[in-house]
């Protein structure tokens, strides 16, 4: 079933537009938790920041590694399902976080918080998979992060509405009104086309030939190493600016507004390009030059006068997220293309697995190069995007050679006969 059916150029269709309702829904619930998590449990839980610091990061380390299971999951019950089982889920569970008042129970509530957003996301996406068109799946994942950006930006400012009442009946609303956006989603998903029947795609794919996909893997760090730009955006930037006493003090918001905007407004018409795996590998390039020219433009932004050095950090910022928008692109078709039709949810989790890279070594890597080197480390971090630029080529030449031979498993990862 094609949401596009005139092609790239063509107007979003109905269906597609009730995607883009269930994401932007989904989004605004995640934006809403992302930005008022912290605020909720220590303002009015009351537990001490130190712990909800490690809660959260006890939460990472339990969902990253069940992607792949969580794939795997999706594509046994059917995306829809299963997609509908995880918001249900995170319902309830967003419901259950109102009544947290001990660490332990902390622990446990946003480390399976964490388990069903992550798998949320990639039940969307194979649910993207199942009712879209191969090749119209670039041009609606783009309108779905566009959605996806526009929700963020939402559940953020709800955020600062609850930052400015400063009570707790404000951080409360913040998670309910989470579980409710959550809730409103689940329900507009009841609506969509089930799509091919489950347990189908699964039959000759066993885990591990997901796991043994190495070029895919290589694949997806890649599109992740790249994803350190938002690191960068949410750490780097909000660190350099407080450094700097001649620059103002709300520069690094303003910044993060400025990129969540391009993103919003460029990322639909700047994904053109990235329908074949020529156009792929070439997006990649060139993100991976915009992502290096941002480093050596804060790099320089200590050295001029004021103004100058906000010019600079703008530069930064258009840099950065033109990067953003073009590795999105290209990520898509490596997703989708470069996945079984039938194990879509599976190889998902994979690329959930080496794309959360960003998260796992970007805050580490950036906040050690900038505080230990100043603007010499922002050069030495533009340099690791010069090492993703030398990858790209001979890792997509990998990935195509290894795809199918007639059927649509990758050759890498054909089971043995019987």
């Amino acid at each position: 079933m094609s949401l596009l059916p005139g092609g790239l150029r063509a107007a979003p269709s109905r269906l597609l537009l009730r995607l883009v309702a269930v994401n932007l829904l989904a989004s605004i619930g995640f934006g809403m938790y992302a930005a008022g998590s912290a605020l909720f449990f220590t303002r009015h839980v009351g537990l001490p920041v130190s712990q909800v610091g490690l809660g959260l990061t006890v939460a990472g380390l339990v969902w990253l590694p069940l992607s792949i299971h969580l794939g795997r999951f999706c594509d046994r019950v059917g995306a829809r399902r299963a997609t509908l089982i995880m918001g249900v889920c995170q319902v309830v569970l967003l419901l259950a976080a109102t009544q947290i008042r001990a660490f332990a129970a902390f622990i446990v509530a946003v480390s399976l918080l964490g388990v069903f957003v992550q798998g949320g996301w990639i039940c969307r996406e194979a649910l993207v998979a199942d009712l879209v068109s191969d090749d119209d799946r670039v041009r609606a994942s783009a309108y779905l992060r566009s959605a996806f950006n526009i929700g963020v930006i939402l559940g953020a400012l709800a955020c600062g509405l609850a930052l400015t009442w400063d009570s707790g009946p404000a951080y409360l609303a913040l998670i309910l009104g989470s579980a409710l956006a959550e809730a409103a989603a689940t329900v507009l998903c009841v609506s969509l086309p089930p799509g091919p029947a489950a347990g189908e795609r699964t039959s000759a794919v066993r885990l591990r030939h997901a796991a043994r996909d190495v070029p895919y893997l290589v694949m997806s760090l890649l599109y992740g190493l790249l994803a350190v730009g938002d690191i960068i955006l949410r750490v780097g930037l909000p660190l350099w600016v407080a450094s700097h006493s001649a620059l103002p003090k709300g520069l690094g918001a303003w910044l993060y507004g400025l990129n969540a905007v391009l993103v919003v407004v460029l990322q639909v018409p700047l994904s053109r390009g990235a329908e074949t795996f020529e156009g792929v590998r070439r997006l990649l390039l060139v993100a991976s030059f915009a992502s290096t020219a941002s480093c050596l433009a804060v790099a320089v932004s200590s050295t001029a006068s004021a103004l100058l050095d906000v010019l600079a950090l703008v530069l930064a910022v258009v840099l950065l997220s033109l990067s953003e928008v073009w590795s999105s692109a290209a990520g898509w078709k490596i997703r989708y293309d470069l996945a079984p039709a039938h194990a879509q949810g599976t190889w998902g989790g994979v690329f959930s697995l080496g794309s959360s890279i960003n998260l796992v070594l970007g805050p580490a890597l950036v906040t050690l190069l900038v505080e230990r080197y100043a603007a010499l480390g922002w050069v030495l971090l533009s340099g690791c995007f010069l090492v993703v630029a030398a990858g790209v080529g001979p890792a997509t030449a990998w990935a195509l050679r290894t795809r199918t031979t007639g059927g649509d498993l990758p050759v890498s990862v054909t089971p043995p006969a019987g």
